[in-house]
């Protein structure tokens, strides 16, 4: 697509922006609580699907505009509005009492299928991380081979050499012709170049081979030409016409057999056109082609960024040379004008701001103590001071209570908060957003700037020249405030040295006949103080990420997309959920949970620093149902690092306390210093057994449970840091800790009928051989309750290389899938109601749903009665 393309395309989505900010600030200022629960989640479910639509369109704006200042906008908006979208998911997490949301009234609203909603945005925010991470795990593996060549042994070596030179002297004939075809050159050459006395018997015996060869090819083309001169001999002596009377007949069942595979061709075409078939090859020219023009758009926004970088460079280069000094002389020259009124008005200096301050910015901006108002607090200190003791005492004291009843007031409007929303337990009111005025803010900065300029001018969308003049001149005079800001703390102090010794010579005190300096207390040598040492200190980040890649710790997770997750949405939930019961959620409502849980916040650090802090997760299910694939694939969508901690990979590592404190420390330091990073467990429950299988006692599964709490505990907004966990069993570990360990828990189910045939369908229909009409909807009813990856192990062992080539002559039938199906025990409906009977009795909001639950349930007996 072109420029103009995405321009209308941006322009668009701010509309439909502003749009969207104004409905939802509207929501922030109501103070009245909607009753309604279903009205209350279709207001919040549509600002969430709302947003939705809007960074997936901001997602391709980022990723495709060219114009180098117009891109940073673009990027802070998407951010905020993930963050906001973030925000709106805690929202319907505690208005539903769950981490699965339905949305089908507000679907019929936007007329938008649930694919539509899937987020799409992430690729776009990890840009060039992954040539990052190769180039780090690219070290590793090159340092790991030059420590294993440096311990080989070189005699060994050498010796092994030598052993191949003399093997390539000694072969027989025979051998030698074998190599590489005929005559090898290397071999020849060598042997002329030594003068062997085997060349000639080497010679001799290649032609001999040669020689028989065409002898029996000969043979065997005279031998084939007698077979045909014989068959077309007995054709001519056709007695009776019974090989005519063949023919005719081989000729009538081969044009009823073509006439048959038209006709199937074509009801094929017409049933693939249709959608009814599932095409088992599809075209990929016209997607080629757009991802090539993706990708020379991706060069055309390097080019354009690194032209604008050097345009920035020259012109602040410009203003520094031409206008810098007279920058210098103007700010300094306002700064000694305080000085001065100060000096006249109090007899004193001035105290200057600090950095933090914002130093003689405060000044400007009007944020620093006038001289007339610190006389006023010199008066009022002195009045004081002429007081008696006793109604000095009573300031204080008055001063302490109007503190006393700050605080008081304070926690006075708490409580009546929490009252508040006690009190409206049958209402909902939307919680006060703290990202909603940043993006209006960032919004208004672009339709200020972008929404009403000509770009008519600028097709090919470069940079703005005056656009840039402006921003270098800021960014300059800004850093000159900060080198005048150092100057005059220089002369201030000077300033107050000369006032204090003047003062001194009005008073008559000579300068060497001051009181004398009281000795205090000798500080202690920095040679005797104990400093803290580190454990890594003098290690750079590429040591101590080889040192955990040599140890295992750190792993490469295979390339892996969130949407290789197959799975259907759950489309009958939502009329469940109405009818106060609470369904079982489906693969693609689990998956747009895991985006949203795992993926966005690590997608960037504004993201990370506005969303709502997920420190842990854990993902629990029955073997097989794609808890790794979930892993792998959250750590390759963001381009994080994957630390695996589970027991068994730990094991025999790092021993000790000192070499569990170690482990623990490169752990912490090297997943801050590369985040986003992914602290991985297989095996959730096996750091808080309650009791240690005897089978795994020898790999101290405990060995974490003290540590990594603490680890977790560490985690902030600033660390792009998530604990990710899998379990087959929580139910085997002591419920308490494991509880308190993770943020969230989500249970991955096995696939329902709906994505079993999705998976089933794409598993099959890949191979051409497989008919088009193979009855899969049957198969997914046989074959209920087994998950992934029994699934895909049963196609790979039906569907062998030997098997699939022999598929147009012996089509493939249910029977073969279900015979190998057999061998296998799915899922039972009981082990399923353990998962979810824990979840309900252990985690927070599990427990909290319960018992809404059973309070919906004793109001609907009472109701009957």
């Amino acid at each position: 697509m072109s420029h103009g393309t995405y321009s209308r395309l941006l322009k668009d989505t701010g509309k439909s922006l502003r749009r969207t900010l104004e409905f939802d600030q509207s929501t922030q200022g109501t103070n009245k609580p909607i009753k309604n629960e279903l009205q209350a989640h279709n207001l919040v479910i549509s600002l969430h699907n709302q947003y939705i639509v809007i960074l997936n369109r901001l997602g391709d704006c980022c990723d495709q505009v060219c114009q180098p200042q117009k891109r940073p906008v673009i990027r802070t908006l998407l951010e905020l509005c993930i963050g906001r979208l973030l925000e709106l998911k805690n929202e319907l997490v505690n208005l539903d009492t769950s981490d699965m949301s339905y949305n089908d009234f507000a679907l019929q609203e936007i007329k938008l299928t649930p694919f539509n909603l899937e987020i799409n945005v992430v690729k776009y925010l990890k840009g060039h991380r992954d040539e990052y991470i190769n180039s780090l795990f690219d070290y590793a593996i090159k340092i790991n081979k030059g420590r294993d060549k440096l311990d080989a042994d070189p005699e060994e070596t050498e010796s092994s050499m030598r052993a191949d030179g003399l093997g390539e002297q000694t072969k027989s004939a025979r051998d030698v012709s074998k190599d590489s075809g005929v005559f090898a050159q290397e071999n020849s050459d060598s042997a002329e170049a030594h003068g062997n006395e085997m060349s000639t018997l080497v010679a001799v015996e290649l032609i001999q081979i040669h020689e028989r060869a065409r002898q029996d090819r000969y043979r065997a083309v005279r031998q084939s030409k007698l077979t045909q001169l014989k068959e077309i001999e007995k054709m001519s002596k056709d007695i009776g016409g019974k090989y005519q009377k063949a023919a005719v007949k081989i000729q009538a069942m081969w044009r009823g057999h073509s006439v048959r595979r038209k006709l199937e061709r074509r009801k094929t075409e017409q049933y693939l056109a249709v959608g009814l078939y599932y095409p088992s090859y599809i075209p990929t020219e016209q997607r080629e082609k757009s991802l090539a023009i993706r990708e020379y758009r991706h060069t055309v926004q390097q080019d354009y960024q690194r032209e604008f970088e050097e345009n920035e460079q020259k012109e602040k280069l410009r203003y520094m040379k031409v206008w810098g000094p007279w920058v210098m002389d103007d700010m300094t020259d306002e700064i000694r004008e305080w000085f001065v009124e100060w000096y006249h008005k109090t007899g004193i200096f001035p105290q200057y701001p600090t950095k933090e301050q914002g130093g003689s910015l405060a000044l400007i901006e009007g944020r620093v103590i006038t001289p007339q108002h610190y006389l006023e607090q010199q008066i009022e200190l002195e009045r004081i001071k002429r007081l008696p003791k006793e109604t000095r005492d009573k300031i204080k004291a008055d001063k302490k209570l109007e503190k006393i009843k700050l605080k008081e007031k304070l926690k006075q409007e708490k409580a009546k908060e929490k009252s508040k929303k006690k009190e409206i337990t049958d209402g909902f009111t939307m919680g006060t957003s703290s990202i909603l005025p940043s993006l209006s803010n960032v919004y208004q900065e672009y339709e200020n700037v972008w929404g009403n300029k000509d770009e008519s001018d600028n097709p090919l969308q470069k940079y703005y020249l005056d656009m840039v003049k402006a921003k270098e001149e800021r960014e300059a005079k800004l850093e000159l405030r900060k080198i005048v800001d150092e100057m005059m703390r220089l002369e201030l102090q000077v300033l107050n040295e000369a006032l204090e010794r003047d003062r001194a010579n009005k008073k008559g005190k000579k300068g060497g006949k001051g009181k004398k300096k009281g000795k205090g207390k000798k500080g202690k040598k920095g040679g005797k103080g104990k400093k803290r040492k580190y454990l890594t200190e003098g290690k750079t980040v590429e040591e101590l990420f080889e040192l955990l890649f040599t140890s295992g710790i750190i792993r490469r997770c295979p390339q892996t997309s969130i949407s290789s997750f197959l799975g259907e949405f759950s489309y009958s939930a939502f009329e469940y959920r109405r009818m106060k019961q609470n369904p079982l959620h489906n693969l693609g409502d689990l998956r747009n949970v895991i985006m949203q849980y795992a993926v966005l916040p690590l997608g960037s650090r504004l993201i990370h620093q506005i969303a709502p802090l997920i420190k842990s997760l854990c993902l629990m299910g029955p073997e097989g149902v794609g808890k790794k694939l979930l892993v792998n694939a959250i750590c390759c969508e963001v381009g994080a690092i994957l630390f695996d901690l589970t027991p068994s990979n730990i094991a025999n590592k790092y021993q000790g306390k000192q070499g569990l404190q170690m482990l623990m420390h490169l752990v912490e330091k090297v997943s801050k210093l590369l985040q986003p990073s992914i602290v991985f467990i297989d095996g959730a429950e096996k750091l808080f057994y309650k009791k240690i299988p005897k089978q795994e006692k020898a790999t101290d599964p405990r060995r974490l449970k003290v540590h990594l709490p603490k680890f977790v505990k560490s985690i902030t907004k600033e660390d792009m840091v998530l604990l990710l966990g899998i379990t087959e069993q929580p139910w085997a570990a002591k419920p308490r800790p494991l509880v308190k360990l993770y943020n969230k828990f989500i249970f991955v189910p096995p696939p329902d009928y709906a994505s079993a045939f999705l998976l089933w369908q794409n598993l099959l229909m890949k191979y051409p051989g497989v008919k088009r009409d193979f009855n899969v909807s049957a198969l997914v009813k046989v074959a209920a309750g087994y998950n992934i990856g029994t699934i895909e192990e049963v196609v790979a062992a039906v569907l062998t290389e030997r098997r699939t080539l022999n598929l147009p002559f012996e089509p493939l039938t249910p029977m073969e899938i279900l015979d190998e199906l057999m061998k296998h025990t799915p899922v039972s409906q009981a082990e399923i109601k353990k998962y979810r009977d824990w979840y309900d009795k252990r985690t927070p909001i599990g427990k909290k749903k319960a018992k809404i639950m059973e309070e919906q349930a004793e109001l609907g007996t009472k109701q009957r009665k």
